[in-house]
């Protein structure tokens, strides 16, 4: 996913819009600031926070007038009316209103204000029914078949083991030390998670989110899926609905509102700095692990080299 650094000029109207949002119930809590003040170092604005000005959406719209620029407003005002762990009915109201002036018709409302008036059922189908796994399974299964549905299933229900499917991702404990396959061999050991295929198991398509955790080095902590899921938010193109991952990770690991079955919830502080950074550097990767790319004939090369080749930047400690 692309993001727009705002001319100079604009800089102003889109902080004014930002923290408009957050102020939308009255207070400035220290996840909205941290967020705001972490955007305003990343833009390379300059200014006290405190004294910044709300605006109204009539006046944003008016010098606000790139579409894609006014996407990325009103994503990151979904974000950040978030950010704080609850989602307040007056920031969901602003954000909609914001979204009417600026043009922008997103399904992240919906969910937003569904979050917003308590109808949780309601935002798990929103959020839920985009993610990228519901659409993977229906590319697998058109491409290998109702049977290799079948055997997921009764694998992930404990029925039986795909032994064929096991079998090869535990034979990566032969792959070359210091291998993509070693490392996610190694990962998958070490969390003690089931290999693909395995009773108890998830689908195959879940190892291409723990072969993401693997490339980018993030951990497998609420925290750590955050930052992974800003990742994919990031690797994802505009066409295949980048944004419904960090709704998913909002969601799931900061909200505390249960999405997936195979992974906890979880109602905690999110760093939004470490954020926006996985959120650069899936940007710059030049692949998307969940989108087009089979790690199999790279499974036995050096992670490192991959790691280059894909340009996934060093993690910071």
């Amino acid at each position: 996913m692309d993001f727009i650094i705002p001319p100079a000029h604009l800089l102003p109207y889109g902080l004014r819009a930002m923290k408009t949002i957050a102020m939308a119930n009255g207070t400035l809590d220290d996840a909205e600031r941290s967020m705001l003040e972490t955007g305003m170092r990343f833009m390379g604005a300059h200014g006290d926070l405190d004294a910044i000005e709300p605006i109204e959406p009539a006046e944003l719209a008016r010098h606000v007038t790139d579409p894609a620029l006014r996407r990325q407003l009103i994503r990151g005002m979904t974000v950040l009316s978030l950010i704080d762990g609850d989602a307040s009915p007056e920031e969901a109201e602003l954000v909609e209103r914001f979204a009417a002036a600026l043009e922008v018709s997103s399904q992240d409302l919906q969910a937003l204000r569904h979050l917003a008036d308590g109808q949780l059922w309601h935002a798990r189908f929103d959020i839920g029914r985009r993610f990228w796994v519901r659409a993977k399974v229906e590319e697998f299964t058109r491409q290998k078949g109702l049977g290799w549905l079948a055997r997921a299933l009764a694998a992930l229900a404990g029925l039986r083991e795909d032994k064929a499917t096991a079998t090869r991702y535990r034979e990566l404990g032969n792959a070359p030390p210091g291998s993509l396959g070693r490392a996610y061999f190694d990962f998958i050991v070490e969390n003690e998670f089931g290999f693909p295929g395995e009773k108890g198991s998830p689908p195959e398509i879940i190892a291409l989110h723990d072969l993401t955790h693997v490339l980018s080095g993030y951990g497998t902590d609420p925290e750590g899926e955050m930052q992974v899921l800003a990742f994919h938010t990031g690797c994802r193109r505009e066409d295949k609905d980048p944004f419904s991952f960090l709704m998913f990770g909002l969601a799931q690991f900061h909200i505390g509102l249960r999405i997936s079955p195979i992974a906890p919830g979880y109602r905690g502080s999110l760093e939004p700095g470490r954020v926006l950074r996985a959120l650069q550097r899936g940007a710059a990767c030049t692949i998307d692990p969940t989108d087009g790319w089979d790690p199999w004939p790279v499974m036995h090369r050096p992670l490192d080299e991959l790691r280059t080749e894909y340009r996934i930047a060093p993690l910071e400690s």
